[in-house]
């Protein structure tokens, strides 16, 4: 497998690229003939108030809320329930995927008004850790900042993952595992999902080569343990915060990834909200996916993605 092949995976599937359904066993009706409403409701399609669900999730630790990360209506979605979270519950802590541990210190000096956001972009290497348009997250570090929120760096290295998609976990030194501890076996549903994202997007040269699947899964799952841990880490050094967590929802659907490792870590008490998009595929919906879902009006909502 070639160097980065793996994390382009993972990359395509918590963004949504492609073309694998998620809920393999799911039958019924088909992608052009169901809609689902605007605003909250049940992944079964029942409506929910949004201001009695708020009002429930907001009493939690952990709130995992998803996105493609190239949407400008799932970030605008993500800060308006981070402002109804934030008014419920005012002392919050934001969990972060886009950015490794080693640039804490730069969302520090964010929070503490240090830094301008060039001078932001600059020393959390956005350009290379995320390289997703920054002004599609702007104004979620702006409010942050504007209302003392704590940030925290949830991912580790690309370096890291790299070496776990080329030979394994076990293979990759401990000295280079960032403090990640092993993963929680992923479930049997979760393990088909990255079987077929594997099938889809591995190129020819690759077919066939039949340990690197077993490695993607790996690589997979150090980047759910790896937010899993800064999550727990967070609650830990703030346990009266309610600990807000934007992840790509790849990461989120049934549970199977972040919040799976957040129960092996002994973290039961989490939400996860997801964004749906009009017109995506309401095979998917079904009991689980997420505590509640949201749906957007539907309009242009995808910015372009970075190369690679």
């Amino acid at each position: 497998m070639a160097a980065g092949f793996a994390v382009s995976l993972i990359v395509a599937a918590a963004v949504g690229f492609g073309v694998a359904r998620y809920n393999t066993a799911a039958v019924g009706t088909a992608a052009n003939d169901c809609a689902v409403s605007s605003g909250w409701s049940t992944p079964g399609g029942e409506s929910i108030d949004g201001d009695v669900l708020l009002d429930s999730i907001a009493q939690r630790t952990v709130v995992l809320l998803g996105e493609r990360h190239d949407s400008a209506a799932h970030h605008q979605w993500q800060l308006d329930t981070l402002r109804a979270l934030h008014l419920r519950r005012p002392f919050l802590v934001l969990g972060l995927e886009m950015f490794p541990r080693r640039v804490q210190p730069a969302l520090d000096g964010w929070l503490r008004g240090e830094l301008d956001e060039a001078e932001f972009l600059e020393q959390s290497d956005w350009a290379n850790v995320w390289r997703f348009d920054p002004d599609l997250y702007m104004d979620i570090f702006r409010y942050a900042r504007d209302h003392g929120i704590p940030m925290r760096a949830l991912n580790v290295e690309v370096a890291f993952t790299r070496s776990v998609g080329r030979t394994g976990f076990d293979a990759t030194p401990v000295d280079q595992r960032e403090g990640v501890t092993r993963p929680a076996e992923a479930s049997k549903r979760y393990a088909r999902w990255l079987d077929q994202v594997f099938r889809i997007h591995r190129p020819p040269e690759d077919r066939g080569d039949g340990g690197t699947l077993a490695h993607f899964i790996d690589a997979q799952l150090v980047w759910d343990r790896a937010m899993a841990q800064g999550i727990r880490e967070a609650i830990v050094e703030h346990p009266d915060a309610l600990v807000v967590s934007l992840i790509g929802s790849g990461h989120l659907r049934h549970g199977d990834g972040v919040a799976h490792q957040l129960e092996d870590l002994g973290v039961s008490d989490h939400a996860t909200l997801l964004p749906w998009d009009q017109g995506s595929d309401c095979r998917d919906l079904v009991a689980g996916m997420a505590h509640a879902i949201f749906g957007l009006d539907a309009g242009p909502q995808r910015h372009d993605s970075p190369p690679g």
